[in-house]
């Protein structure tokens, strides 16, 4: 392998993401890695005020799309992702959805799934509601905050 191949390889490594990789060539061996750094955050959690009848309200810094706030005004609440990943409605392919419109939800029940490097987190009601809308398809990729499904609390 020469220095060219070796610029290309990590050329390769960098536009994929991976985070580690080795090829071994005529009895050569080269290995890339990136550190990756994982932080925790505690959030505390926030009393429901009563200022929002839907129970998100928009940062200052950013207006929520005009979709969201039409969920708003229809005193619907969103449950947001937590994190940057992969939206499954299901926990496997052949298993029925966690939930489907109209469903009525625990506030701890799981009703959707959003991968993270391979990691399945579980995302819960946090509520009592039904639901009224799912707002990603499965397996479509999912940002930090983004609404995932549009639900009624309960009173």
């Amino acid at each position: 392998m020469d220095f060219s191949e070796i610029q290309e390889l990590i050329r390769l490594f960098e536009e994929t993401g991976l985070s580690e990789i080795e090829i071994e060539e005529n009895g050569r061996r080269v290995r890339l890695a990136k550190q990756l750094l994982v932080e925790t955050v505690a959030v505390p959690a926030r009393a429901h005020s009563g200022a929002s009848p839907a129970g998100r309200v928009p940062s200052g810094d950013a207006p929520a799309d005009p979709e969201t706030e039409a969920l708003l005004a229809e005193g619907l609440t969103t449950i947001d992702s937590p994190m940057v990943g992969t939206f499954y409605a299901s926990s496997s392919p052949t298993d029925p959805p966690f939930v489907q419109v109209g469903d009525t939800v625990d506030a701890d029940q799981v009703v959707c799934i959003v991968e993270a490097m391979k990691i399945m987190n579980e995302v819960t009601a946090k509520v009592p509601a039904i639901v009224e809308r799912v707002l990603v398809r499965n397996g479509a990729p999912v940002e930090y905050g983004q609404p995932l499904l549009a639900v009624r609390p309960l009173a």
